[in-house]
């Protein structure tokens, strides 16, 4: 999954050549890149994700099922992880979810929490709900 709005963020960002919803990205400006799953990108264009390092040898290898499931291609990681249990009987996005962070267009990381959003670098956003 190839990060929308490049052109728009102030970090780098590349795709992983083995798995998809796996991106490096720049997180802390400090000139290195980090392997991180992405579930979502809004249309801001904040990204949520975990970097797969926090992750341990059990962690990453229920990951690396998930990502390895025939539909990975066809839907966000956060839909993916919805629709599945672990092995260990707990669905996988109430599990993985307590690692999520947000990395804003501006390229700052924080946690995910109502009230507060990243906006892009430049120029307007709006904050109103699209009409239905």
């Amino acid at each position: 999954m190839a990060l929308k709005n490049k052109e728009t963020v102030t970090y780098r960002s590349q795709s992983s050549r083995e798995y998809p919803h796996v991106e490096w990205l720049e997180l802390y400006e400090d000139g290195k890149m980090y392997e991180c799953a992405v579930l979502k990108q809004d249309a801001s264009g904040n990204v949520f994700f975990f970097e797969v390092n926090s992750l341990d040898n059990i962690d990453r290898m229920r990951l690396a099922q998930l990502l390895s499931d025939r539909n990975a291609n066809s839907f966000e990681l956060w839909d993916l992880m919805s629709q599945r249990t672990l092995g260990n009987g707990i669905n996988a996005l109430a599990y993985f979810h307590q690692l999520v962070k947000v990395l804003t267009p501006n390229g700052k990381v924080m946690d995910p929490r109502p009230g507060v959003m990243g906006i892009m670098p430049t120029g307007m956003v709006d904050t109103k709900a699209p009409a239905a």
